[in-house]
């Protein structure tokens, strides 16, 4: 996982990740699957309510996943790797 931290709690509505990928003759590749958790007034880790599912992940595009706004302090990207390959992130907005 990958995790942003703001300075301050802000509300959240969208996020977007543009995936490394080198293949065919590098290691990293997009990954099998993601999913975007936001830390609770809490402390809690919660997933995000995505308003139209996750979207299928791109290559060479930025993925864009909306979801019903959150008030937090931090995001948390967790990631699945596909078999046999690293996963990276060139870019990772969050609005």
């Amino acid at each position: 996982w990958v995790q942003y931290n703001f300075e301050s709690p802000a509300t959240i509505s969208s996020s977007q990740i543009y995936w490394f990928d080198d293949g065919p003759w590098g290691g990293c590749r997009i990954p099998a699957a993601w999913k975007l958790l936001y830390k609770d007034e809490s402390g809690n880790w919660k997933e995000v309510s995505p308003k139209n599912g996750y979207p299928q992940i791109a290559k060479d595009a930025f993925n864009k996943l909306e979801f019903s706004p959150v008030q937090t302090a931090a995001l948390r990207l967790e990631v699945q790797l596909s078999k046999e390959h690293s996963a990276g992130i060139m870019e990772w907005k969050v609005e």
